[in-house]
């Protein structure tokens, strides 16, 4: 299994548009450090494609079949791709959550079959097995725990801590790997997402690698956050990056 992170930015996207601060200014000078909003491919042993989340038009960074879709949840930065996606030319199947399902995508999909799943649920794609996990976030939201020969990942954003419920099953399993929300920098909170030390952490007691993501450009700036992560966390802890891809 192969994780491919397309991108690993927040609503916003980095740089924001118009926007001085440290973040932008910097991911305009260094195109590395330029971020789209939040979408994931998983590439099985098969080298069939599964997509998680489309924040970005992905037509040009993906150009094969997919399985299916998993959207974590409905807010646009999670969805904007699929108004493009949707024209796909082949029945592709989504599975999400469904509170505030987007209206366009439930009553003109075009070739995207949208099908309702909640926590708890199941699913068998290509190699994967794939449960739906309770997330704490402003909206119904789901992580993913995917796993593929004794092989484990959990997606685990937008959300702010995790569930109980939902920690209890991901430390049984013994994840080689945790994609965490890190939207905000060290020390600031907020209701519906975690900051840098609060991503690091809960990967930390659940995996043995842990990969930070949706980041926002209220964030430390791409440089400083790596060094951040990296001297605090003993390269336990990565900041993941558009383009970035990780071998399970």
């Amino acid at each position: 299994m192969i994780v491919y992170f397309i991108g690993t930015g927040g609503s916003e996207g980095i740089p924001a548009h118009l926007c001085t601060c440290e973040t932008c200014e910097e991911a305009r000078k260094l195109g590395f450090a330029q971020r789209k909003p939040s979408t994931l491919a998983i590439i099985t042993k098969n080298k069939k494609a599964v997509l998680i989340d489309v924040g970005t038009d992905i037509r040009d960074l993906l150009h094969v079949p997919l399985e299916g879709i998993l959207l974590t949840h409905w807010h646009h930065d999670h969805i904007y791709g699929l108004y493009k996606l949707r024209w796909i030319a082949k029945k592709t199947r989504l599975y999400g959550p469904k509170g505030d399902a987007d209206w366009l995508m439930i009553h003109d999909p075009k070739n995207i079959q949208v099908e309702f799943i909640k926590a708890g649920d199941v699913l068998k794609i290509d190699s994967l097995k794939i449960t739906a996990l309770k997330l704490n976030h402003q909206v119904e939201t789901l992580g993913y725990l995917i796993e593929e020969d004794n092989k484990s990942v959990a997606v685990l954003y937008d959300t702010k801590g995790l569930p109980k419920e939902t920690f209890k099953l991901l430390e049984k399993k013994k994840l080689r790997l945790a994609i965490v929300d890190a939207t905000y920098a060290p020390r600031v909170d907020d209701p519906y997402h975690n900051n840098v030390d609060e991503g690091a952490e809960t990967g930390l007691q659940l995996a043995e690698r842990t990969m930070l993501s949706h980041i926002s450009h209220k964030n430390l700036s791409f440089l400083k956050l790596d060094e951040y992560v990296r001297k605090k966390y003993n390269g336990k802890v990565l900041v993941a990056y558009d383009g970035m891809l990780f071998y399970v």
